[in-house]
Formats: C-alpha cells, sequence, structure tokens
C-alpha cells in the first residue's frame, strides 16, 4: 500500500507542529481514496506517532499506517471519526440496532414489546392493566389476559356492546320457575299461583293439600283436594251441593219422582235417601185415610176392650247426632173432655230400649228416644194409648216409623 503523495505535506507539518494534528481544512485536498480521514497523533517512547485511517474502494475497511518522529514531549489528541449507524454504512439487520462505538460500530438484536407488554430485564412481560388502572376500565369486575384485558359481569348481568358495561339480564325469559317469575334488577323472584307454595329451591311450586291442612271444617261432608285448590263432595245417594259449595242438601227423591216405589208403596223421604212404604189394614178394619185404619166391628165385648179403635201411621226421620234425651212424639184424645184420662206403653218395637213413655198429664203422653243412637236406623214402633172415658178403656195404636239418618250435610 503506497501513500498518497497528497499526504506527505500533512507528516511535515505534524513534524513542524511537534505531534500536534493537522486542522481539518488542511486535508480538503485528500483525494477519494482517502475518505476516511480520523487521525491520531500521540506519543510513544519520546517518538511522535501519527496513525492515518483511510476508507478505499478497494476494501470496506480502515487501514491505518504510521510514521514515527522524535519529538519532545509527552501529550495526544484525538481526531474525529465516521459514525456508520447516521451514514447509515452498516451492516446490521433490520430486527437489529446500530451502536456507533470509536472506529467502528456494533449490531445489538432490538427487543420490541407487543402491546399490553413492558421489557424488563430484556424480557416482555405482560402489563396487568386492571391494577394499573382499577376501577376505570370496567363497570364491574376487570380480568387481565396476557397482553390485554376483559370486562366480565357478576351473575344476573350481561356484558354490554361496548365491551365496559354490564347489563341486566332479563333471566324469565328462561323460564326459570315452574309457574310465575318476577325479573329484579340483577336477579329474578319465582312465585306461585293460589293454591301452591314455593318449594325451598326457590324454583318449584307445590301443591297446597287445603284438606289436610285446614282447621276448620272446609267442608259439609268430604274434602277433594285438586291442584291448586280443593272442592267439597256429598255422598254419592242422596245429596247435592248447595249453592254455597260446601254443604250439601237433601235431595227430595219422593217430590222429584227419583225413587223406585211402587204404585202400592207410599215413598217417603229421608235425609240422604228415601223409604217405599207400604201397609194394609188388617182384618175388621177398614182404611179410611193414606194413614189410618179404623175397626169395623167387635165380635165381643172383650174384644172392643183389646183391640184399639183406630191405627194410624206415622213416618219421623232424626239424624245421629240428636241430643237425648229428646221428645218425638205426643199423643192424646181428640177432641178431649174433662175426666179423661190415658196410659202409655210401648208394646212392640222396644225390644232393645231405645225409647220410653212418659204421661205429661192427664190427657197427654210422650214418646221420648233416651238412648243415643250411633249409625243410621230404622225403627217401628206401636204406642198404644188406652183412653179411661167414663169408665169405660177405648184402645188407639200409632204405628210410628223412626228413620236415624246421618248428619246434615
Amino acid at each position: 500500500f503506497q501513500l498518497s503523495p497528497e499526504l506527505l505535506p500533512l507528516i511535515n507539518l505534524a513534524n513542524r507542529r511537534s505531534c500536534q494534528f493537522a486542522t481539518v481544512p488542511e486535508l480538503k485536498n485528500v483525494k477519494q481514496n482517502a475518505l476516511c480521514v480520523p487521525r491520531l497523533m500521540e506519543t510513544h517512547n519520546g517518538l511522535c506517532r501519527v496513525f492515518f485511517f483511510f476508507y478505499t474502494a478497494v476494501s470496506p475497511a480502515c487501514f491505518s499506517i504510521s510514521f514515527s518522529f522524535f519529538i519532545p514531549g509527552s501529550f495526544f489528541h484525538f481526531c474525529g471519526y465516521v459514525n456508520e449507524c447516521v451514514t447509515n454504512t452498516h451492516t446490521c439487520q433490520a430486527d437489529e440496532r446500530c451502536v456507533n462505538t470509536v472506529g467502528g460500530f456494533v449490531c445489538e438484536r432490538q427487543i420490541l414489546c407487543s402491546s399490553g407488554y413492558q421489557l424488563r430485564n430484556g424480557v416482555c412481560e405482560d402489563v396487568n392493566e386492571c391494577w394499573r388502572y382499577p376501577g376505570r376500565l370496567c363497570a364491574q369486575a376487570c380480568d387481565n389476559t396476557p397482553g390485554s384485558y376483559q370486562c366480565s359481569c357478576t351473575t344476573g348481568f350481561s356484558l354490554a356492546f361496548d365491551g365496559k358495561n354490564c347489563e341486566d339480564v332479563s333471566e324469565c325469559d328462561n323460564n326459570p320457575c315452574s309457574q310465575e317469575c318476577a325479573n329484579i334488577y340483577g336477579s329474578y323472584q319465582c312465585y306461585c299461583r293460589m293454591g301452591y307454595y314455593l318449594k325451598e329451591d326457590g324454583h318449584t311450586c307445590e301443591d297446597i293439600d287445603e284438606c289436610s291442612q285446614s282447621i276448620g271444617n272446609l267442608c259439609a261432608f268430604q274434602c277433594v283436594n285438586v291442584p291448586g285448590s280443593y272442592k267439597c263432595a256429598c255422598p254419592p245417594h242422596g245429596y247435592s251441593m248447595s249453592s254455597n259449595g260446601r254443604t250439601c242438601q237433601d235431595i227430595d227423591e219422593c217430590a222429584i219422582g227419583s225413587h223406585n216405589c211402587s204404585a202400592s208403596q207410599t215413598c217417603f223421604n229421608i235425609q240422604g235417601g228415601f223409604r217405599c212404604l207400604s201397609f194394609a189394614c188388617p182384618d175388621n178394619y177398614r182404611r179410611v185415610s193414606d194413614i189410618r185404619c179404623e175397626r169395623v166391628s167387635c165380635p165381643n165385648f172383650q174384644q172392643c176392650q183389646t183391640m184399639p179403635l183406630r191405627i194410624t201411621y206415622y213416618q219421623l226421620s232424626f239424624q245421629t247426632n240428636i241430643v237425648i234425651p229428646a221428645q218425638i212424639f205426643r199423643i192424646g184424645p181428640s177432641p178431649a173432655y174433662s175426666g179423661d184420662n190415658i196410659i202409655i206403653s210401648i208394646p212392640h218395637g222396644n225390644e232393645e230400649g231405645y225409647f220410653s213413655t212418659r204421661k205429661l198429664n192427664s190427657l197427654t203422653g210422650a214418646v221420648y228416644l233416651h238412648r243415643q243412637v250411633r249409625e243410621p236406623r230404622d225403627f217401628l214402633i206401636d204406642v198404644e194409648m188406652k183412653l179411661l172415658r167414663q169408665g169405660t178403656f177405648t184402645t188407639f195404636l200409632a204405628r210410628i216409623y223412626v228413620f236415624i239418618t246421618a248428619n246434615s250435610m
């Protein structure tokens, strides 16, 4: 490598100036093959050493040559140099950063963090936006995600279109309740229709059994539970439901013609049913009405004393809850005269002792039910009245049907 002749005056200049470097204007005549002009003059072991740096078109590198002179003194000075990073003459890649150095450059790998990350100790770390900006990003809950964040809502709310605010969810649209649903802010409430109660799960409605839970008597005869309510029922025969829907009223089969009595029988209505009654007058009696027979004649005086002058039929109906003792029948002569006196007895039909008689006065007697009849039952009793009038006894017979029925409905 040969030194350009244009540099020789610079060397002489350096010799004359006792190791002081030449100024920049004095280097203007340096040719193109010596564009790299950084230079250094220093003392070394009593010699003045001058360094020339060249950048040639042949090789993209700086070469140096030095000349030594004996110059007294011991100082040195640095000259200026080319910044490859500024002049864009470096060889760093696109993902590298050029760092200028004395006499050259260094390529450092450039680390760029994505949005939501920050560089720390050469590593990109996630930024927790929820912690950095508490209460400012989301209306309710903020959840940090890698490189970002996401807003969420508590139960009963859904994220609005803006991704920040929360809107109330109408849970009732999904029919969570078995019956009725009321939407409230952030939640909902199930409730039940009349006749139902809400179970512990808060969603299911269960039927209330009014019949079993009733303190009082809802129905006179029978309570039947139905979904959401109840209804009263009557016995299958003999009764119909009254207008109040609770009590049962007796059906008069005899009046409406729903009985099955024959033409020769008489229909007698009782509580919850009816009876077909028929009677025929005994021998030596004739029928004078639907309920009465009269004696035709007496064969002899003795029979006239014992045979009833008149037989009359009666029908009585009572319920099992009748309060005893209960007077159920009165008997006496008609017409009655002063001096009349009667004797009352029950010659037939009282074998179990449910009935008794009592003389109220000389003209009136009474029949009593003095024993409780607990179940429906029919009785036929003969009540005999002997009338003593003017020294002669005359017998009258009351044939009484006593029907004990169930309590009223």
